[in-house]
């Protein structure tokens, strides 16, 4: 029912003759979105960690949400937006599980070319802060104490109910998005925003892992790297 009250990607009316008064309405200027979709992350040194201790293997597929926004001046498109990355849990029989989940904020800069009126693509590149996070726990244990600062091993060896080690490091994110703004009248200024972003996450620095604020020696090196694809759905304007 909805879909047939709105324009989609209705072509402009042309002609001296002609009084439409519905112009060709131009991509939107402005959008806030929320996102969904999937992504891969490194997990194999980590895994190198966890397995001689006897935790089961984390997946290096991953869901991916996140919330955004982006402002088009010209062609310039420039744009902000987090991201939250979960791989899921993995516990055995022992009673040991671990979780890998990450995060993390960029801002981003792109040119747009307009393919309609009402759609457009942006080639661009994102820059911001990401956090690994693996969270342990083996109820038969206890966790260590922070002084003197346990080491990465150590925190896994003996996590109690839960213990959580955080790998902060740089991220670069090359990527192409689209959007396509829907209105229900070509006089309408504002929309629905419906669009997609594929990218490639890079990480280039190696994670400096925290366990409770200290300095947790002897992590892995697995980085953010993996390529992402995500769906956005939000509201637009012009």
């Amino acid at each position: 029912m909805l879909a047939a009250s709105m324009t989609l990607l209705g072509a402009p009316a042309t002609g001296a003759a002609q009084s439409c008064d519905c112009p060709a309405t131009p991509p939107p200027l402005w959008s806030v979105f929320g996102s969904a979709g999937a992504s891969f992350v490194q997990v194999s040194s980590i895994n190198a960690h966890l397995t001689p201790l006897g935790y089961s293997t984390l997946s290096r597929d991953a869901t991916a949400f996140g919330v955004g926004g982006q402002m088009s001046f010209g062609e310039l498109v420039l744009g902000a937006e987090y991201l939250s990355l979960d791989a899921g849990e993995e516990s055995n029989t022992a009673g040991q599980a671990a979780r890998l989940t990450a995060r993390y904020v960029l801002v981003s800069i792109g040119r747009e070319y307009r393919l309609h009126p009402r759609l457009r693509v942006a080639p661009a590149l994102g820059i911001g802060r990401g956090t690994y996070a693996v969270t342990v726990s083996d109820p038969s244990t206890t966790a260590p104490a922070v002084t003197p600062p346990p080491t990465f091993d150590e925190v896994l060896a003996a996590p109690g109910n839960s213990s959580r080690l955080s790998g902060s490091q740089w991220v670069f994110e090359p990527m192409l998005g689209g959007e396509v703004l829907v209105l229900r009248s070509p006089r309408d200024r504002r929309g629905i925003v419906i669009g997609a972003k594929l990218g490639y996450r890079l990480a280039f620095n190696r994670p400096d892992w925290e366990y409770r604020g200290r300095r947790a020696s002897g992590g892995p090196v697995d980085q953010l790297d993996g390529p992402i694809l995500r769906v956005t759905l939000g509201a637009g304007g012009r």
